[in-house]
């Protein structure tokens, strides 16, 4: 019996450290669906981005008289307050819900459902009647990313670069943790008012030519824990894990000594 107890407690002691899985994985329903299971999942897509309803667009008309062009761009339209995310939504142009903006001295141009070329060449046609020679340019203010779960540094994060892939967006992340559930990456993105939840196996080089690989805007990126991290003893404070030692220590001194007497 005396070999028995030791066993007995250190179980205990693990046990205050487990914390269940279950209670830490985000999203647990039957609505993911692993990407190797879903049809022509491996067949590159790089489609360019279509306007929906929400975005906020960046638009700028020049002309070789800027005071001309003045006219039509807003005053807080400015290529500075683009690189500033917390006054982005102030420098453009909100696609009303029925996928229309309301341009100044044009009225209303319907933008939802065109990839930005398209946007660009629509708006410089609907200016076209006031400015015979001028330039549109038309970017994508909330072009983000959010990244959460077992990465070093989770967060959203505006992307300059036209494309990203999703190795590329967890490097922002500063990587994943050793906790981190490698093979079940979720990737979350909305198609129009549906909502899919991808689960991606990043350890499949086979990732690189699927649909999924690039990113596009308003993806969220959900990095599961691997089961070891239910078992992290570093999750205790260091001095409630000596005092559950050292009581473990002296319950076990103080059997051993009464086995011993008796």
């Amino acid at each position: 019996m005396k070999k028995n107890i030791l066993p007995v407690l250190i179980t205990l002691l693990l046990a205050t450290s487990c914390v269940p899985l279950k209670k830490q994985i985000y999203l647990q329903g039957e609505i993911a669906k692993q990407l190797k299971d879903i049809e022509d999942a491996y067949k590159p897509d790089k489609s360019d981005y279509l306007v929906k309803p929400g975005d906020n667009l960046y638009i700028r008309v020049t002309s070789p008289d800027e005071r001309t062009s003045a006219f039509l761009n807003n005053e807080t339209n400015t290529t500075e307050r683009i690189s500033d995310p917390m006054s982005a939504s102030l420098a453009g142009y909100r696609v009303n819900l029925d996928g229309s903006i309301d341009y100044p001295f044009v009225g209303k141009i319907y933008v939802a459902g065109l990839t930005l070329e398209k946007v660009r060449e629509k708006i410089q046609l609907a200016i076209s009647k006031y400015l015979e020679q001028s330039s549109v340019t038309v970017k994508l203010l909330n072009d983000n990313i959010t990244i959460i779960g077992e990465v070093n540094s989770p967060g959203r994060f505006l992307l300059y670069a036209e494309e990203i892939n999703i190795l590329e967006a967890i490097s922002l992340a500063g990587d994943m943790t050793d906790y981190a559930n490698r093979k079940k990456v979720r990737l979350i993105r909305k198609d129009g008012d549906t909502p899919q939840m991808i689960i991606i196996n990043t350890l499949d080089d086979n990732i690189m030519f699927s649909p999924y690989f690039y990113l596009k805007p308003g993806d969220i990126i959900y990095v599961e824990p691997r089961r070891l991290k239910s078992w992290q003893l570093s999750a205790i404070p260091i001095g409630l894990t000596l005092t559950i030692l050292n009581t473990a220590i002296l319950l076990y001194t103080f059997y051993i000594t009464q086995f011993d007497t008796n």
